[in-house]
């Protein structure tokens, strides 16, 4: 099949795209309204700033859902103007700052400062509003500010290690000889975005599968080895390849405990993981680096090197690694409460590990979170103890089965089995409240990809049409397709010069 230009393109803005955002509006509003968050991110195309809205809830049939409910440009980037574009995304599409339980966005002043900033103007309007900042956001700051601690710079290293390759086909040539004298297989360097969190630890370890190679090939170079990178990797006039490396115990190092890093990381950006584990991730994150401290493990690799540095040499770089994980200690203590007054500590009850759930431990975190309005405290005892007798049974029917399920997929298995009400209105409050902004961040991806350098022409509501389309339906073909047959409004649409812009002036 195939369609004129036009007609593509007025079924995509005016007939696919109203569906996609008006079915989300439907489950949002429609009998008795579910609380969601509010996700909001930034990213330039070219001279533009583009915005896009997103909406998390919880629903007992499919459990988290994340879908996109409009995508502008707003140059505006200051709290009032972000401010007026969530509200009158909301007001465009009937819904309320009453039913937002968070708001969600990056650790920036203008989302979060204490005076002025998006957090507490919505705070204003909406009193219980809870703060859902990006946790991954923390921890990559950790290791930038941790990073600064070591007398290698790590960093550097990589980026100028990278560009020293990236540009000449002669020198990697050179390399791939230098490997092959060394028995080494060659590998491409790979390059490090600073702005990408997880890149830095892939492209450290890239390098060491060819250290010995490279290491070699600088110091071949002899004065023609570009200035810096003689002094980053510390290379003298008399160096040889047998000399003991100071730099690869840094590497070592850092290719060792990033790989901590980037674990925390993955798990607070996977789509599964819930506002509930946070705490526990992020406890379990810093426990970790104190134990590491503490036993002065600094990984096995590591180590034996060490054990080739002189004296001075190998007690300077312990100094730097315990620096590095005090500063990293310190800068998470700063950013995140491990207290038990922090509101996510009382919901990890919820999360059902053992399966079962305390009337006590649901009534802290109602008090806590100010949802006593919401529930009948008596009606909820009850549903707690139906809620356990069934827990036991389900994970005792599949103990393996349940451990593996991540916490939505539990509730929504309890929903399933009982009728409490006043169980998923905590649930449903609870679980809209997102992880992190990793699902916003991945929708600039796939803007990158429609609006590619072949598509430059496209304007902002075709992209911003085609992304509420690949976003919101979750459908496969056939079954879209079915459901399309179904709906004789849709068809009607579809049919009717209506959705031409110019016919309906």
């Amino acid at each position: 099949m195939s369609l004129g230009r036009t007609k593509a393109e007025a079924m995509v803005k005016d007939i696919l795209a109203p569906k996609a955002v008006a079915d989300v509006v439907d489950i949002l509003t429609s009998g008795k309204p579910l609380p969601f968050s509010i996700q909001t991110h930034a990213s330039n195309k070219g001279n533009r700033k583009m915005f896009p809205l997103t909406v998390q809830y919880f629903r007992p049939e499919t459990g988290i859902c994340n879908k996109m409910l409009d995508f502008g440009e707003n140059a505006d980037e200051s709290a009032a103007g972000i401010m007026d574009y969530i509200e009158q995304s909301l007001d465009k599409f009937g819904s309320s700052l009453d039913q937002v339980t968070a708001y969600s966005a990056d650790n920036t002043n203008v989302n979060y400062g204490i005076h002025n900033s998006v957090f507490t103007n919505l705070k204003k309007k909406q009193k219980g509003l809870l703060e859902g900042n990006c946790h991954a956001h923390i921890v990559h700051n950790t290791v930038k500010h941790a990073l600064d601690q070591l007398s290698v710079d790590v960093e550097n290293v990589v980026l100028k290690v990278y560009g020293h390759f990236s540009t000449s086909a002669k020198r990697r040539e050179s390399l791939k000889e230098f490997c092959q004298f060394c028995d080494v297989e060659f590998r491409e360097i790979l390059r490090h975005v600073t702005t990408r969190w997880l890149s830095l630890n892939p492209a450290i370890s890239r390098l060491m599968q060819s250290w010995t190679a490279l290491r070699s090939y600088f110091i071949s170079l002899g004065e023609e080895c570009p200035r810096q990178i003689r002094a980053l990797l510390k290379l003298s006039e008399a160096s040889t390849e047998e000399d003991a490396d100071n730099v690869e115990v840094y590497l070592l190092f850092s290719n060792n405990i990033l790989s901590l890093f980037e674990d925390v990381v993955k798990k607070l950006e996977n789509d599964s993981t819930t506002c509930v584990e946070l705490y526990s991730i992020m406890s379990t994150f810093k426990q970790k680096l104190a134990q590491r401290r503490d036993d002065q493990f600094y990984g096995y690799l590591t180590k034996v090197k060490l054990q080739h540095l002189l004296p001075h040499d190998a007690d300077r770089a312990r100094a730097d690694f315990t620096a590095f994980l005090n500063t990293a200690i310190s800068y998470i203590e700063k950013w995140f409460d491990f207290t038990e007054d922090n509101w996510l500590f009382s919901l990890q009850p919820l999360s059902l590990n053992h399966g079962m759930l305390s009337f006590s431990d649901t009534e802290r975190i109602i008090n806590k979170l100010n949802l006593i309005q919401k529930v009948s405290m008596d009606e909820l005892y009850d549903e707690c103890t139906t809620a356990n007798s069934i827990l036991k049974g389900l994970r005792d029917s599949a103990e393996d089965e349940w451990k593996s399920k991540d916490v939505a997929a539990r509730w929504v298995a309890l929903f399933q089995v009982a009728n409490l009400p006043n169980m998923l209105s905590i649930i449903s409050h609870i679980l809209s409240i997102p992880a992190s902004t990793g699902y916003v961040e991945r929708i600039f991806s796939r803007m990158t990809n429609k609006w590619s350098d072949s598509r430059n022409r496209c304007s902002v509501e075709l992209i911003r049409s085609e992304l509420l389309i690949t976003l919101n339906f979750e459908q496969s073909c056939s079954e879209f397709y079915c459901s399309c047959l179904k709906d004789k409004q849709l068809l009607s649409a579809a049919r009717s010069d209506k959705k031409y812009t110019y016919k309906r002036k």
